[in-house]
C-alpha cells in the first residue's frame, strides 16, 4: 500500500465520524458554572474565617457570655441580686454608746464627751495609798477600785464606805489639766441635787485634783462630805 492510498483512508475515517454532542454555546455554558462554583466556594472559606475569628473575639472579651452562658451570675464587682446591698436609708441604726449616760458633776463618763474621756480602771495605787491615810475608815471595808466616770489621762481611786445611814462611795481623781473643761478647773466646792459633793483643787504638778462622795440609791447624804475639803487641801501637796 503506498501513501497516497493511505492517505485515501484516512481521509474516508474522518469523515465516517459522529458528529460532536456539543457545540461552542455549552462550552461556554460550562465556563461560566465552572467560575461560579469557584466564587462560591471562595466566599464559604471567606465567611468560615471570620466566623473563627469573631468567635475568638467573643470568648476573649466576653461580649457572648450572657448568650452562651445565661445562668451565670453578675459580673464581679457589681451589686449582688436580691437587693442585698442596703440603701443608707435602710441600713441598720447605729446602737446607742453604752458608756452614754448621766454625769457626775458635769464629768462625761469614760468614753464620752467632746473633750475626750477615757477609761477610768484600774485604781491608781499612790491615790488609793494617799486617799486611804485621810480616811482610814476607807480601808475597813472594801478595797479601791476605780472611779466610774473620768476625764481622759486620769488616775483614780475610790473606795465603798458608810458612816452610819449615810453609804456611798469617796473618790479622788487626777486629772490633765487640759483634759478637764475649764470651768470645772476650780477651785470650789459643788453639790449636785442628788446629793453628791465634790471639791476640786489644783495640785502642785498642775493637775487637776477632786475629791468627791457620792452617796447609793436611799442614802441620806454623802458619806464624810465635811471632811472632803481637809483631803484635798493634803492630796495637792503630794500631786
Amino acid at each position: 500500500m503506498n501513501e497516497r492510498k493511505l492517505e485515501e483512508l484516512f481521509r474516508d475515517a474522518a469523515h465516517a465520524a459522529p458528529p460532536a454532542s456539543f457545540d461552542e454555546q455549552d462550552i461556554a455554558k460550562g465556563a461560566r458554572r465552572v467560575t461560579a462554583r469557584r466564587r462560591m466556594v471562595a466566599a464559604g472559606g471567606s465567611l468560615a474565617v471570620v466566623a473563627v475569628l469573631a468567635g475568638g473575639l467573643g470568648a476573649g472579651t466576653g461580649v457572648f457570655t450572657s448568650e452562651v452562658n445565661p445562668q451565670a451570675g453578675p459580673a464581679q464587682g457589681g451589686p449582688p441580686q436580691g437587693g442585698t446591698e442596703q440603701s443608707p436609708t435602710n441600713r441598720a441604726p447605729r446602737t446607742s454608746d453604752p458608756h452614754s449616760g448621766p454625769t457626775v458633776l458635769g464629768v462625761p463618763r469614760a468614753g464620752q464627751g467632746q473633750s475626750g474621756q477615757d477609761h477610768c480602771g484600774p485604781p491608781d495605787r499612790d491615790l488609793a495609798a494617799a486617799l486611804a491615810q485621810q480616811l482610814p475608815e476607807a480601808t475597813q471595808a472594801t478595797t479601791p477600785v476605780a472611779a466610774d466616770s473620768c476625764p481622759r489621762g486620769s488616775r483614780t481611786a475610790s473606795f465603798q464606805v458608810r458612816q452610819g445611814a449615810a453609804a456611798g462611795n469617796v473618790t479622788v481623781v487626777l486629772s490633765p489639766a487640759g483634759s478637764v473643761p475649764s470651768e470645772q478647773r476650780g477651785p470650789g466646792e459643788q453639790q449636785q441635787p442628788d446629793g453628791t459633793r465634790q471639791v476640786t483643787e489644783r495640785a502642785d504638778s498642775g493637775h487637776i485634783l477632786m475629791v468627791r462622795s457620792n452617796p447609793d440609791s436611799g442614802s441620806p447624804a454623802a458619806p464624810y462630805a465635811e471632811r472632803l475639803p481637809a483631803i484635798a487641801d493634803r492630796l495637792t501637796g503630794r500631786f
